[in-house]
């Protein structure tokens, strides 16, 4: 939710403006997603998205501490990009990551259940930022969702799996 506010209303994007940028970069995500697929699967969706969630985390904190910088439209242009860049590789990171915790006979049940737990945390954020959003400044905004993702980032980390379900499965004594 903060992004899009910001983009028009503190960096002065026009609707059509901010819609080609998150189309243009929104591919560019893509294709970089696509291209990571082979890295993911060699140092696994955790890791590579707890790196995404890092540099989402260490880019919200720039934006806070860079705000003299926010009347170069380059610095934005650039920043803005980023950040759009960012989201699909997040996406395709935790798709990765949910679906290898999904049992084979159940993995539809277990993906709409994860896509559902996604979407509420994203409205939950939309919540979260509209409660704060009249109270703070716009570098404050920043700052608190870096502080939110590095809190991810550490609710992610301390994630243990203990195996795939069905290899759990397999490997309890039958009764």
């Amino acid at each position: 939710a903060l992004m899009p506010i910001a983009a028009v209303q503190v960096f002065d994007f026009t609707t059509p403006q901010w819609s080609d940028l998150n189309a243009v970069m929104g591919f560019a995500g893509a294709v970089v997603a696509l291209g990571l697929g082979p890295i993911i699967d060699r140092f696994g969706a955790k890791t590579i998205m707890g790196l995404t969630i890092l540099l989402t985390g260490i880019h919200a904190f720039t934006l806070a501490g860079t705000q003299e910088m926010w009347s170069n439209d380059t610095y934005v242009l650039v920043m803005m990009s980023l950040w759009i860049l960012l989201l699909p590789v997040i996406m395709v990171c935790a798709l990765a990551l949910a679906m290898s915790i999904c049992t084979h006979g159940e993995s539809a049940t277990q993906f709409a259940i994860y896509m559902s737990v996604s979407n509420l945390g994203a409205t939950a954020g939309s919540l979260f930022y509209g409660a704060f959003a009249d109270v703070t400044s716009w570098t404050q905004n920043y700052a608190l969702k870096g502080f939110l993702v590095f809190l991810l980032l550490l609710a992610i980390l301390m994630f243990r799996s203990h195996g795939h379900p069905e290899e759990l499965l397999e490997e309890s004594p039958a009764d």
